[in-house]
């Protein structure tokens, strides 16, 4: 077939965000922020101590580990193109329009209910916060406001400009970082590093609680790859993202390490550790830092307001890119004549991150379950768009002419591990209400899937070309103006300027 007789549908190239303008810090922040490192390691430890006792620690370097393998994956597809459709724009290159949408579909679900857990999370920190500096605030209004404030003030720094939101996530986590870590080092010196031996010695180690300490650790790093719906924005997107992506992961799991074995340290035994609902705070008091404690909940609070922040941003880029391609409603590619920045997905995604909890909290749920639950199913969002990556990864690699054994090892790896994650997060079933989230995450799934169908019915030509509007640059061995095998379109000219790869 000619470059003549092609007749593409429309090529679009994310017009209306504002290219080149994230530096690699900016970049950096948007992953970081996603992560929420500081309200994770503030928490989750204690969590893990249940099952992993003593080998806390050594669950948390397994986790970097599986998160550094799907890093991996997710930087074979960045280093060749970037899009701000992320994950979805990447499936599409190996599975199709149908694992794309999957995929994308899967991540938005994800950073909508990580979002949910941001809101609340800000507002009850916040609300201790008030509590610790003598403004006695109570009541479920006085939480539900709270929580709807931090909301709203999320939505309107994604709004205002991707640089600005990223900053003020990368701020505000550096503030958590700061105020988490002087306690950790204050409990390191205070206590000598008591319980090293106990902590490196490998007896009396369970090996599946060790293991299903890695699936809850893993949960802990989830939003990671967000920097990847910065394609568009990202100054060098095919080196940014690989590096945000790959260090955030990396910076983060030291984070986790560290945490963990501290906490053990500063309570004396995992056991104690598994009493504390607060074991940051907890150490604070213990360790002589209890007049700053509330130093602590501010800081834990910017983390998860920055959460919420960096969810919004992905989640709405990854809607932009659906909108623009007409996958779905095309007033969601909408982007801001001048903050250039997709508000129309903004305005869609943020009021179910906000309205969720409240109904939750107005309806009785406490604070600690709604983090359980919304934090559930949006896990499994993740996981989804994670999985179908990798399952992608060797049929993009051979379309391209690039495949390799190596990248075919990595990607089963990956699989297996996901899988093993998904495995032990529904086997053995967990109590009530905790077993129904399972199906309300399939049935999420199954209601975009519907919208897909109905859509692939109407509109063939569109949904065919689904995630793949952006062009990546030509494989070496593809000569300008020879078609891309299976797009139906000519391949982008090398160094073509009117091209966003």
């Amino acid at each position: 077939m000619s470059a003549e007789a092609v007749q593409p549908h429309e090529v679009h190239s994310d017009q209306g965000l504002a290219h080149g303008s994230m530096s690699q810090l900016d970049v950096m922040a948007q992953s970081v922020a996603a992560i929420a490192p500081s309200a994770a390691a503030a928490t989750t430890p204690a969590l893990i101590a249940v099952y992993a006792g003593h080998g806390t620690w050594l669950s948390y370097v397994a986790a970097t580990v599986v998160v550094l393998l799907v890093g991996l994956v997710a930087t074979q597809f960045g280093r060749r193109f970037a899009s701000s459709g992320s994950l979805y724009s990447y499936v599409a290159r190996g599975l199709g329009s149908g694992g794309a949408f999957a995929a994308g579909w899967g991540l938005v679900i994800g950073y909508a209910f990580i979002a949910m857990i941001g809101v609340i999370g800000t507002s009850v920190y916040f609300w201790s916060f008030l509590n610790g500096i003598g403004l006695s605030v109570s009541g479920t209004f006085a939480l539900c406001l709270i929580l709807a404030v931090a909301g709203i003030g999320a939505a309107a720094f994604a709004v205002i400009g991707i640089k600005i939101s990223t900053r003020v996530g990368l701020v505000l986590e550096i503030i958590s970082v700061t105020a988490v870590g002087i306690v950790l080092i204050t409990t390191l010196v205070k206590n000598g590093f008591t319980g090293e031996v106990s902590q490196f010695s490998l007896t009396g180690l369970s090996f599946d609680g060790v293991t299903f300490g890695i699936v809850l650790a893993v949960l802990g790093f989830v939003g990671f790859e967000s920097s990847a719906s910065l394609g568009a924005e990202a100054r060098d997107p095919h080196r940014a993202i690989p590096r945000a992506v790959l260090g955030s992961a990396v910076l983060v799991g030291i984070l986790y390490v560290v945490a963990a074995y501290t906490m053990v340290v500063g309570f004396g035994t995992p056991e104690a550790l598994t009493q504390s609902s607060a074991p940051i705070s907890d150490l604070a008091e213990r360790n002589g830092l209890g007049s700053i404690a509330w130093l602590v909940d501010l800081g834990v609070m910017a983390s998860f307001f920055a959460v919420t922040i960096a969810c919004i941003n992905a989640s709405s880029r990854i809607l932009y890119t659906m909108g623009e391609e007409d996958i779905l409603p095309r007033a969601l590619g909408r982007a801001h004549p001048t903050h250039r920045t997709p508000h129309v997905a903004i305005a869609v995604i943020a009021p179910v991150a906000i309205v969720v909890p409240i109904v939750m909290v107005a309806s009785g749920v406490t604070p600690l379950n709604v983090f359980a639950y919304t934090g559930t199913i949006g896990t499994f969002g993740y996981m989804l768009g994670y999985l179908l990556m990798a399952v992608a990864l060797p049929f993009f690699l051979r379309r391209r002419g690039e495949f390799n054994p190596l990248s075919a090892v990595l990607a089963v790896v990956v699989v297996a591990a996901l899988l093993y994650v998904f495995y032990k997060n529904v086997i053995p079933v967990p109590d009530y209400p905790l077993n129904l989230m399972p199906w309300i995450f399939l049935g999420l799934v199954a209601l975009g899937m519907a919208w897909y169908a109905v859509i692939r019915m109407r509109k063939p030509e569109i949904v065919e070309e689904a995630g793949t509007f952006e062009e990546e640059p030509v494989p070496p061995h593809l000569h300008p103006g020879r078609h891309e095998e299976g797009s139906g379109r000519p391949a982008a000219a090398a160094g073509d300027p009117d091209r966003r790869s």
